[in-house]
């Protein structure tokens, strides 16, 4: 009964990704392929200085994108989990911007972030914030940020969801008995709620990493990976060396690299995580 989604799984997942490993190892000429079994697509990527700024603006992208999504997110969910008129609301309108087309979202924050029409420079000069409007699309030392500060509030709905629900799911004894010890809320959140949490917390954490990763419409419609490829990552990059430079291999190469950063920071995440639950189960 399985075996049409394990061909599903062999056709669409398996194959491209053999296919995307070994063209990295193939040299390409003017669009013919000249050998196998070279690593000169993954030593041309080490001599190239965008290379390097793409990794930098990855790691921000990534690793900011995430750790602020889900503290964000977690912030949130802490405050729907509480039972208001105002709350249950919010929990109905949140997903708003999560379900909203993604070339929406690009060109709304677009415009919103233009350096002389944005709406945000413009609140932000009139109101004395700042002396001229600011372009933070256009600032090379801005515009990585701008662009996690507008994905926090594409993806972030959905992650406060999810912990909402695993935060209202804890039972209310156990926080009522830290109650009658002294526990202030914070102990309470601290040693009842997130060691209840852990999993769903662990589980929004991986696929809020692996959506970040995925995710190409919102910083090319937004940037186009400019200024001065300031805002360059992998998923551009990797776009751009392919459809615009037409570099196969080179392409290849780091999508080779993207697939095991990516492996590489999940499994040692998940590690840490399986050893800390290991410990508390011991306990």
């Amino acid at each position: 009964m399985i075996l049409p989604v394990v061909i599903a799984v062999l056709a669409f997942v398996i194959g491209p990704t053999y296919n995307v490993a070994t063209l990295s190892l193939t040299k390409i000429v003017m669009g013919q392929e000249r050998g196998f079994g070279t690593f000169s697509n993954f030593t041309s990527l080490t001599a190239d200085p965008v290379f390097w700024l793409v990794m930098k603006n990855t790691a921000i992208w990534i690793l900011g994108g995430t750790c602020l999504c889900v503290l964000v997110g977690l912030g949130v969910g802490t405050f729907l989990a509480v039972d208001s008129k105002l709350t249950g609301a919010l929990r109905a309108l949140i997903l708003l911007p999560w379900v909203l087309p993604d070339v929406v979202t690009a060109m709304a924050w677009k415009w919103m972030l233009h350096g002389q029409v944005g709406i945000i420079g413009q609140t932000l000069e009139s109101t004395g914030m700042t002396e001229g409007t600011i372009s933070f699309l256009g600032d090379p030392n801005l515009v990585m940020w701008a662009l996690v500060v507008v994905l926090i509030w594409r993806k972030m709905p959905l992650v406060a969801l999810i912990l909402c629900a695993a935060i209202r799911s804890v039972p209310d004894d156990q926080i009522e008995a830290a109650r009658m010890d002294g526990a202030s809320p914070l102990e309470r959140f601290r040693f009842v709620i997130i060691p209840n949490i852990a999993f769903s917390l662990t589980a929004v954490t991986v696929i809020s990493m692996i959506w970040i990763t995925a995710e190409f419409a919102l910083p090319w419609i937004m940037t186009g990976g400019g200024p001065a490829n300031a805002s360059q990552i992998m998923s551009t990059y990797i776009y751009q060396q392919s459809f615009e430079f037409f570099n196969w291999g080179v392409a290849s190469a780091m999508s080779v690299i993207n697939l095991v950063m990516l492996a590489s920071i999940v499994a040692l995440y998940l590690y840490i995580n399986r050893r800390s639950w290991a410990s508390e189960g011991s306990e």
